[in-house]
């Protein structure tokens, strides 16, 4: 299969009308002078407007309050493009307090990808959009070449792992700013499982770190990332090994779920034979072995062709679809089958996609993994390929059976979903500054000129 490359959007058909041609001209609308605090309506003043204290001037065609109820209902891609009309609007809808008045009407709009990059002298994080476009660069605080592993991501916080400082950050892409947990240092060699998220409950951000040394003794602790001065805090070892292959749990339903290691297991075991996966309470900070996976389903599929030790390294857990999720890989067809938890309480699993992985990019390759990151709206399947020294995220059309690629990235620093609001995402690098759906504005306004021999 020929690969194919996702087109940027300025290389897309252009529109004839933008949102700025059919916006009323700001000479008819606009008073002169500063930004406003109130809009005349009829004989009376409204000087204590909704929209007043953003900040900019809002007042013309529609009275403020009115003006902020309508763009409070717009999704955030289109208020965006609104910000290109003129200053005023700008400054409006780039205001803090409507980007939170709009976040709270409109949770998680946005989906972009945390990809991590390794540069020097310090690491980043880019925010790119499924075309492929940098929204955001955002510096890690790592100091060093160090590897930028963004292990999590939970709402809108991103965790960061993996540096040469040895300490976890918590970042939080629209302000950019990082908060640095007390540090724990690891030997080479040492194996990490970590596990990000809120609990089922109270809502408290609680993070779990297991670390296997080479003696194959554990050490796990847990931390509440919320808290105003968070610190580690001892808490039980995992009920049996865990997959080293795929190290992260998967926060869901207030718990996170890993998988057992199948390397060098006997088929004999009872928790192998059943299927069950390991499950830490985030609340209760106490261990499970409730819930069975699909892999009993997956072994009576193949029919004899794959056994449990045939599992070992090919299986890997995610959250899609607003449930858990295992992809299970086969190497010697280059396929992910994807499985989705479709009744917790009966155990039921279902298998919902079957993905023919391209392999165009990578030449051959057989240290595969293959992580599922999220399911677009569209029912488009997202996910990191690892091959050998070379990694690309790619977005993967069921109907088409086509997968394009987003990004190239590194094997070592992760890839992660954000999905907090776009609005306050100041775009750096791109020419001009604004959001990435501000450059598309400009470059067909450019266009539009050139057109008309206007340069």
């Amino acid at each position: 299969m020929g690969k194919h490359v996702r087109s940027l959007p300025s290389s897309r058909p252009r529109r004839k009308r933008t949102v700025a041609a059919v916006m009323p001209k700001r000479a008819a609308s606009r008073r002169r002078g500063g930004p406003t605090t109130g809009a005349r309506v009829g004989n009376k003043s409204s000087s204590a407007a909704p929209g007043s204290g953003y900040g900019g001037a809002v007042d013309g065609v529609l009275p403020p309050e009115m003006l902020h109820e309508v763009l409070l209902r717009l999704p955030a891609k289109p208020i965006c493009r609104l910000r290109a009309v003129c200053h005023s609007w700008r400054s409006f809808t780039s205001d803090p307090l409507f980007a939170a008045a709009h976040a709270a009407r409109h949770p998680h709009t946005a989906l972009l990808l945390a990809v991590g990059v390794e540069t020097s002298p310090t690491p980043r994080i880019n925010l790119v959009d499924l075309s492929g476009n940098v929204v955001k660069h955002i510096p890690c605080g790592c100091t060093g070449k160090g590897r930028v592993m963004i292990s999590q991501s939970s709402d809108d916080h991103v965790l960061l792992d993996g540096c040469d400082d040895h300490i976890i950050r918590i970042l939080h892409p629209t302000t950019s700013s990082a908060l640095d947990l007390p540090r724990r240092r690891t030997r080479g060699g040492d194996r990490v499982w970590l596990a990000f998220g809120r609990t089922s409950h109270t809502g408290e951000h609680k993070l779990l770190r297991i670390v296997e040394s080479r003696d194959y003794s554990h050490v796990s602790e847990v931390i509440t990332t919320s808290d105003t001065k968070p610190q580690w805090r001892k808490a039980d070892n995992p009920p049996d090994y865990l997959d080293w292959s795929f190290t992260n749990g998967v926060v869901y339903r207030g718990a996170a779920y890993f998988l057992l290691s199948y390397f060098n297991r006997v088929a004999a075991s009872s928790l192998i034979r059943t299927g069950c996966m390991p499950s830490f309470d985030l609340e209760t900070e106490q261990w499970s072995m409730t819930l069975q996976g699909p892999t009993k389903t997956i072994l009576h599929d193949a029919n004899g062709t794959v056994n449990y030790t045939g599992l070992a390294g090919h299986l890997m857990l995610a959250q899609l679809k607003g449930t858990l999720s295992a992809a299970h890989w086969k190497d010697h067809v280059s396929i992910v089958d994807l499985w989705f938890l479709t009744d917790f309480d009966k155990r039921t699993w279902s298998k919902e996609y079957r993905i023919n992985v391209d392999f165009v990019f990578f030449g051959t390759g057989v240290d595969v993994k293959v992580h599922p990151l999220v399911v677009t709206d569209e029912g488009e399947v997202v996910f990191w390929l690892q091959a050998g020294t070379k990694a690309i995220v790619q977005i993967y059309n069921p109907v088409t059976k086509i997968s394009l690629d987003i990004t190239e990235t590194s094997i070592y620093a992760g890839v992660g979903v954000y999905t907090g609001s776009p609005l306050c995402l100041e775009a750096r690098g791109h020419e001009g500054g604004g959001s990435a759906m501000e450059v598309v504005v400009r470059e067909e306004e450019q266009l539009r000129g050139g057109s008309r021999g206007g340069g």
